[in-house]
């Protein structure tokens, strides 16, 4: 390796160690959303958004074949992404987009243990801070009460039901992963979109000082 390639590769590596990445988790209808909003305004220009459950839809949307035929058809009852195909969205943006370089902020996913293992090793090897989990935590009844007002044609009882069901089944398990690793923060989903974000923004400044922009 030449001298100027040496250079090149250390402040490439530099670049990276002190890269963010942030998974947001909570129940359909906890407000992920909103609270991914606040999160990247803060970080900036410098900060690219992992939207998993955009990216799977514009997959089945612009492939037609015989994966996005059965994704589609999951989807559509309201169960749960096979976790391989969530993680396939999300590692092209990263791989092929070169996403690597920028703060990531990622809604919706890693929704499995195993999806939650992986974040961890694909962030490791790049030599990045490892993932922080934010768990916005919301009651059954509140987050069913927002589904349906929201009125979106996909929010069906039966597909809120089963949303439900595999939050508890396969979600959980990726929030107590991190929880054990000490890269869990826990905020109360049940208050106003502002108090929430108020508690994610102090919680952020405490846990990592100098590297969580100001105001």
């Amino acid at each position: 390796m030449t001298r100027g390639k040496s250079i090149r590769s250390v402040m490439e590596n530099k670049s990276l160690k002190n890269k963010l990445t942030i998974v947001v988790l909570g129940r359909s209808g906890s407000g992920k959303g909103t609270q991914v909003k606040f999160i990247l305004q803060r970080l900036g220009r410098g900060a690219y958004h992992l939207e998993t459950g955009r990216f799977i839809r514009e997959v089945v949307k612009r492939k037609k074949n015989a994966t996005t035929k059965i994704v589609k058809e999951i989807t559509e009852r309201g169960e749960l992404t096979p976790p391989w195909f969530a993680a396939f969205t999300w590692l092209k943006k990263i791989i092929e987009d070169g996403q690597a370089d920028k703060h990531l902020v990622a809604d919706g996913s890693p929704r499995s243990l195993w999806e939650a293992e992986l974040y961890d090793n694909v962030i490791k090897v790049h030599g990045r801070i490892l993932p922080l989990c934010i768990y916005i935590e919301v009651s059954l009844k509140e987050a069913t009460k927002r589904l349906l007002l929201r009125g979106r044609a996909d929010d069906t009882s039966s597909a809120i039901r089963n949303r439900m069901t595999f939050f508890k089944r396969d979600v959980l398990p990726a929030i107590r992963y991190f929880k054990n690793r000490g890269r869990l923060i826990k905020v109360n989903g049940n208050l106003s979109p502002d108090i929430v974000w108020r508690e994610i923004d102090q919680a952020f400044a405490k846990r990592l000082g100098e590297k969580w922009p100001n105001r």
